[in-house]
């Protein structure tokens, strides 16, 4: 069955009511509204608007990219009003969004007396137009493209009701401020598609597999929970990291993961999520950046050395000496943030990678496989050399053993090691922290210093 599309005018309500409340129940309550009514096929939009987004950041799209000053421009052209004047206004309210709305319920258009004693209506906007229209804008580059941003946003504002003013300024300059959380629009995805709090875990996993929550809104709505049971990480869309407590004692460490675990170098690099697709190869930061076109080598190597048609692999990328070929600090990775000359900056500040796990290789889900599967499957695919091999390892059951490859790991340049479960539960437990993963790394300065000197 279709459903109408959303009236921006719904969203605009709804980002009011949840303003005005502070309690996540009612927040809970109220997005759960939203979302019955939603059309499946814009739903996905209405949550990057609610996250004040046109887009997860991961893909690396432009921000809207519109100033202040464009801003104003634009309000003065469709209101025809001075922009000293809106200036003003602004400066009065502290706040471009609400000088918007004033502005907007002061001039009333003469036609509109005429529009309402015709029992006509003047057009009303979308969910959909308001959101394709911000995309434009955001993807606009290059020669002309600042006078048709404002064209853009002029004609958006003119069609915009008082209130749908005021938020799309606040989408425009990134400062929505509704003080919802992806955690808040996950229960109320439960509630709206799943009927029950029981269907929350199911989500957030989903989301956890696929770091796009607008993906997963669409899949809930158009298909239902049971789906989003059947749910695998996808190529190109980032899985949310899993993540190491940390203790100091190996001792300690051991009795967590059940008395005997794998020793893993921990490297003091940058965590990177490599993807393949044929050819194709996208990077992810620990954060969800996309960090590839910083890495021009490594794309280079992952694609000569791992063997899957498909794979999504994890690891950590380390700067060396380009003299000695010895590991140097992340401060050295830095360098790599610049956006030009990147193959000269890749040749005088130079990496390698080293692999610690496999989530997904060639259509299978290897997320719910215990760590030593994962290892042999990782194995399997990486062709290893030099600069792209498997992160320096040793299986532990006693303390002792493990203090002294921890010292060696101190030796080699990196910060510890990390100890990991083996066990047949030891699954990768995306977005989550948990004891499956211990960091060990300590005050290396006193004790430390003495025994590795």
């Amino acid at each position: 069955m279709g459903m109408a599309p959303m009236l921006f005018e719904t969203l605009s309500e709804t980002f009011e009511r949840l303003e005005t409340t502070s309690s996540r129940i009612q927040m809970t309550a109220i997005l759960t509204e939203l979302f019955k009514k939603a059309d499946p096929e814009d739903i996905d939009k209405v949550v990057y608007l609610l996250q004040g987004e046109l887009w997860p950041q991961w893909k690396g799209e432009p921000e809207i990219g519109v100033g202040e000053k464009l801003l104003i421009k634009a309000l003065s052209l469709a209101l025809a009003t001075p922009e000293s004047e809106v200036e003003k206004l602004y400066k009065r309210l502290g706040d471009l969004g609400r000088a918007a709305e004033q502005l907007k319920a002061s001039k009333k258009t003469p036609a509109a007396g005429l529009i309402a004693f015709m029992g006509g209506q003047t057009r009303k906007l979308s969910v959909s137009e308001v959101y394709n229209s911000l995309a434009r804008v955001a993807r606009l580059v290059g020669e002309g493209s600042r006078d048709l941003k404002i064209k853009i946003l002029v004609s958006l504002l003119q069609d915009a009701s008082p209130k749908e003013a005021k938020y799309i300024v606040r989408l425009v300059e990134g400062n929505l401020r509704l003080g919802v959380g992806d955690a808040t629009i996950m229960d109320a995805l439960a509630q709206a598609f799943g009927g029950s709090d029981a269907a929350r875990p199911i989500v957030e996993r989903a989301y956890n597999l696929r770091a796009d929550l607008g993906n997963i809104a669409k899949i809930l709505a158009k298909e239902g929970i049971e789906a989003l049971k059947k749910i695998s990480p996808e190529v190109g869309i980032p899985i949310r990291p899993m993540l190491a407590e940390r203790l100091d004692n190996a001792r300690e460490i051991l009795e967590k993961v059940g008395g005997r675990g794998v020793a893993e170098y921990k490297y003091d690099g940058e965590r990177a999520q490599i993807h393949k697709k044929g050819d194709t190869i996208q990077i992810f930061s620990r954060r969800l950046e996309n960090i590839t076109h910083q890495y021009p080598d490594v794309v280079e190597m992952a694609r000569k050395h791992i063997r899957a048609r498909e794979a999504i692999v994890e690891g950590e990328i380390v700067a060396i000496d380009p003299e000695t070929g010895e590991m140097r600090p992340f401060q050295e990775l830095m360098h790599r943030k610049r956006k030009h000359d990147v193959s000269d900056i890749a040749k005088k500040y130079p990496v390698v990678v080293r692999l610690f796990d496999a989530l997904y290789v060639d259509g299978e889900d290897l997320t719910e496989k215990p760590f030593t599967v994962r290892r042999e499957i990782l194995e399997r695919i990486v062709e290893q050399g030099p600069g792209f091999s498997i992160a320096s390892y040793m299986i532990v059951d006693d303390p002792e053993d493990l203090d002294r490859f921890f010292l060696k790991a101190i030796e080699d340049g990196c910060e510890g090691v990390v100890v990991k479960a083996i066990h047949q539960k030891a699954v990768y437990q995306a977005g989550a922290r948990g004891w499956l993963w211990i960091k060990y790394k300590r005050d290396y300065k006193s004790e430390m210093i003495d025994s590795v000197d």
